[in-house]
């Protein structure tokens, strides 16, 4: 037996059994796992119960609250039935044909667990004559009662409790009977009102790691119907392993199964299986990118954000990045991280949040693919619930969490967290998490992953310290200067920044004139496409443009940014348009097919007008 190999969580369930009397086993419990004496793949609680039987315990009961007693033990229940009594455990007189879909073993009538607790107390307590084990399936169900349980589960769980105790005979030696619980989250459990961990101890069973991976594959990759497909010893044999990382064995399976059918029709590779898998599409965003489109990105791009050419070609960096596969790997091969991660830092509305509504756009043809959270919201120590969602028995537990509810939604996506500074420290580790193994896991237990997304933090630290006189480089220097002091000494987070490397983007002060006036003519299209959509619009024209937008930049607040041109815009063209339409328009058919002149007095106030041309 000590020859055999076997998965850590295994040996840990071999080193406590028998040790102490309650071992909560919780994870990936409904996940299938090799048996490593015989080579068959079992569900975790089968091959829990393989396990003990391999170990000291020559009986093991198995018990779920939907089928009962079942095992290749189950005969013994009648045995240990007779101990108490209720005519619901003397076993063979309710035997049933074994069920199929559940068991191919013996199996029983169904055992309520007001019985099954019952016989399990009389032999934890009194001993029997063989080592016995009790493995309970699904036990988040049969003993999961609330916050608040009734008197009738109260008893339950003291009866459950005097079990695990267990005897009181410490002369007594030899392994102690074991009550297993298999449960896929522990907090589903009530083990506060349980016995400490001198009587119970936990085993997670975690997804398969890479050895495990390579071994299913090794075992079933000949069924696999893939394009090109990949033979062990090559490189894209191993990229494969790694492509699966944090994928279970059920999910294996599942890849097969799907590369079977696909076949029928067309054979697909394996980056485009694991695409249709996960995503229900064959062809990611990113691959359906091509060189020509990034080549013309830093140009899309400049249409909508003015003045800031060092933070577009940054931004263009980390997608070809990205596009030619080589994200993330300076930090590991696995590339399950993020597409990348970019760092904004500057004064207020210089285009840092323009910038990634731009990218989302021209990534995945849609600004909808633009997410952002105000972390100004999450700046208290409970508030990362609020991101990944509360734990089992908290308000909102069935929700999910905003973060994870949202990226599972969109998974290509731009991810924008405003304002980093004022989170609290518990969202920041939550992030040291994303950027590191690329995927959380949401309160729940589903686990989502953000390897398809851009995420972008920005920021406005020390925008109101640094001088909007000095040149764009000092200034640049200086932002990145002030980001690295506040993570470092301030936050105590250094890690953060190791992980965002040298992608922090320091934007610059807005100053020049004709930067804002040409903000303000980039803003003009959204007004030309409401007016043509609402009132039938040919043109909107401002007549010598030139002078017009020149002549309200002289309004605009330079500290202000972007933002300050907006403001000016509402107040020289948006609300003079819209004063025009209400008052001077009485039916909207009247500007069909026309153009909207906007013009400037001699009094230098706008004058909006219509004409047919």
């Amino acid at each position: 037996m000590n020859t055999v190999h076997r998965p850590v969580w295994l040996l840990s369930l071999e080193a406590h059994a028998g040790l102490v009397s309650c071992i909560v086993v919780h994870g990936e419990v409904h996940d299938l796992r090799r048996n490593p004496w015989t080579m068959e793949y079992r569900r975790v609680p089968q091959l829990v119960a393989e396990a003990l039987r391999e170990g000291a315990f020559k009986t093991v009961i198995e018990w779920d609250p939907v089928i009962g007693i079942h095992g290749s033990d189950a005969a013994r229940w009648g045995e240990l039935g007779q101990a108490i009594g209720p005519t619901e455990a003397q076993g063979t007189a309710y035997a049933v044909a074994p069920d199929a879909r559940f068991d191919s073993s013996p199996q029983l009538a169904p055992v309520t667990v007001e019985d099954f607790v019952a016989v399990m107390l009389t032999a934890m307590v009194d001993g029997t004559e063989r080592p016995t084990a009790f493995v309970v399936n699904l036990a988040n169900f049969a003993f999961s009662f609330g916050q608040q349980p009734s008197q009738t589960e109260r008893n339950l769980l003291a009866r459950l409790a005097k079990a695990i105790i267990g005897r009181d005979d410490t002369e007594k030696t030899g392994p102690r009977n074991l009550l297993v619980l298999v449960s896929p989250n522990a907090h589903a459990l009530p083990l506060s009102m349980l016995p400490g961990p001198a009587h119970v101890r936990e085993v997670v069973v975690p997804l398969p790691d890479r050895d495990e991976r390579m071994t299913l594959l090794g075992d079933r990759l000949h069924g696999w119907k893939l394009k090109n497909q990949p033979k062990q010893g090559q490189v894209a044999y191993d990229d494969l392993v790694d492509a699966l990382d944090g994928m279970s064995c059920q999910d294996l399976l599942n890849l097969e199964e799907l590369s079977c059918r696909s076949a029928k029709t067309e054979e697909l590779t394996a980056d485009q299986l694991l695409s249709l898998y996960r995503h229900g599409i064959q062809t990611s965003a990113w691959e359906a990118l091509s060189r020509d489109k990034l080549l013309a990105m830093p140009e899309m791009l400049a249409e909508r954000v003015k003045g800031q050419s060092h933070a577009i070609e940054k931004v263009a960096a980390v997608t070809i990045r990205a596009y030619t596969g080589l994200a993330g790997l300076q930090h590991s091969r696995r590339q399950r991280m993020p597409k990348g991660t970019l760092f904004f830092v500057g004064p207020t509305g210089v285009g840092k949040t323009e910038l990634a509504k731009a990218l989302a756009e021209f990534l995945f043809g849609d600004e909808e693919a633009f997410i952002r959270f105000d972390m100004s919201e999450f700046n208290h120590e409970h508030s990362d619930q609020r991101l990944v969602g509360a734990p089992p028995g908290y308000v909102g537990y069935e929700e999910g969490g905003q973060l994870t509810n949202a990226i599972r939604k969109r998974p290509f996506c731009v991810l924008l967290f405003d304002e980093i500074e004022k989170a609290h420290l518990r969202i920041l580790d939550k992030f040291l998490q994303i950027l590191e193994d690329g995927r959380l896991t949401d309160g729940r237990g589903q686990t989502v992953s953000f390897s398809e997304a851009i995420i972008i933090f920005t920021s406005n630290i020390g925008a109101a310290e640094i001088d909007p006189t000095s040149s764009d480089e000092q200034a640049r220097d200086a932002f990145r200067s002030r980001v690295r002091d506040h993570f470092v000494r301030e936050m105590g987070r250094p890690e953060l920044l190791n992980r965002i490397g040298d992608n922090i983007v320091a934007f610059n002060f807005v100053r020049d004139r004709n930067f804002l006036a040409e903000i303000m003519r980039s803003k003009l299209g959204p007004l030309r496409s409401q007016l043509k959509e609402k009132y039938g619009v040919r043109a909107v024209r401002i007549a010598d443009e030139r002078t017009f937008l020149d002549r309200v930049a002289l309004e605009i607040d330079p500290t202000m940014g972007g933002r300050g041109a907006i403001t000016a815009l509402t107040k020289w063209v948006i609300d003079p348009v819209s004063h025009f339409l209400f008052t001077e328009v009485s039916d909207r058919s009247l500007c069909i097919g026309k153009t909207l002149i906007i013009a400037l007095d001699p009094d230098g106030s706008p004058r909006i007008s219509l004409e047919a041309e």
